[in-house]
């Protein structure tokens, strides 16, 4: 597994305009999606927060009042607070580096934990899950969005053809066909459905469910402490 840091750091010039291009926009539908777990928490944490997404569509959706992003890639935290500055958003949320897998926070202080497209990224699923389920409150949900490989075959197929060639090559236009070529690995190495939610049962979320998107391309994963 390649040094992720390093390798967000690469891409972050270009990484919101090629996931628009990668998923023909699809992906701030799903990011709305995810934030919509949430019923305006006072206190979001956005782990593998990346350039913000989730933390604007959250609050233009007025469902985060305040939140922190951390993600370990320093280039990808400025593009974020750039992002969040000229949105207006500098003032309800911070961004910062840290890992998934030692969070520097105390225990259960955050109503709400959003992650998208960034566990399977993570060095260590289980340790992440459990640094997340630490630091949230109780009763508190988690909501994860990562992509998944479709059940039906026709689209799995195409999926998969499309994960392992037409993306690394586009990446390869910009630079990156290394990095592109690695996030498509990661997907179709990522546990599918019914274990990550097992996986997120293991770590102490009870409730655990998925939600499939776009004729299961992607996924959404929730659970509760």
């Amino acid at each position: 597994m390649p040094d992720t840091k390093d390798l967000f750091d690469k891409i972050s010039n270009n990484y919101d305009l090629l996931n628009s291009l990668f998923s023909a926009g699809i992906d701030k539908i799903w990011r709305k999606k995810l934030v919509r777990n949430f019923n305006n928490d006072s206190f979001i944490l956005d782990v593998a927060t990346g350039t913000a997404e989730v933390l604007v569509e959250g609050f233009t959706l007025s469902k985060i009042n305040m939140g922190l992003g951390i993600d370990p890639s320093i280039e990808m935290l400025k593009i974020g607070r750039d992002k969040l500055l000229k949105k207006g958003l500098s003032n309800n949320t911070s961004l910062f580096k840290s890992a998934a897998e030692n969070l520097p926070f105390k225990d259960n202080i955050f109503d709400g934990i959003t992650i998208a497209f960034g566990i399977r990224n993570t060095k260590n699923y289980y340790r992440s899950l459990t640094e997340m389920h630490r630091v949230l409150r109780k009763d508190g949900t988690i909501a994860i969005l990562e992509f998944a490989i479709p059940r039906i075959s026709v689209f799995s197929s195409l999926y998969l053809f499309y994960f392992k060639n037409i993306m690394p090559f586009i990446g390869s236009l910009f630079g990156s066909r290394k990095e592109y070529k690695y996030l498509s690995e990661s997907t179709t190495e990522f546990p599918q459905r019914d274990v990550f939610k097992n996986i997120m049962s293991e770590c102490g979320f009870r409730d655990c469910q998925f939600n499939e998107l776009s004729f299961g391309i992607a996924v959404i994963y929730t659970g509760v402490k």
